[in-house]
């Protein structure tokens, strides 16, 4: 089946689609088919300056995902800096 581009601007919060949605390399997939994107995919994409995303399949309707999307939660974007942990000693 042919692969059809996806601008990354189409790409917002809820969206999926029927078949996975790769990167522009056409190997390395960004979404699986029917997970909708969430806040942390558009920020990803405009972070790496993504041209566009290819998929084989078509866009599904926001409201077939959107429970799917509240009951995951984000990844935080700003990890804390971790502490020096102490060496364990022998037993």
């Amino acid at each position: 089946m042919p692969l059809s581009r996806i601008s990354c601007s189409e790409i917002t919060e809820g969206v999926s689609y029927s078949s996975p949605v790769f990167f522009d390399d056409g190997k390395n997939m960004f979404l699986a088919p029917h997970q909708a994107a969430k806040k942390y995919h558009v920020r990803a994409l405009d972070r790496w300056k993504v041209p566009f995303l290819v998929t084989a399949g078509h866009k599904e309707a926001k409201s077939q995902n959107q429970a799917a999307t509240k009951s995951i939660p984000e990844p935080e974007d700003d990890f804390l800096d971790v502490e020096e942990v102490e060496e364990l000693e022998d037993l």
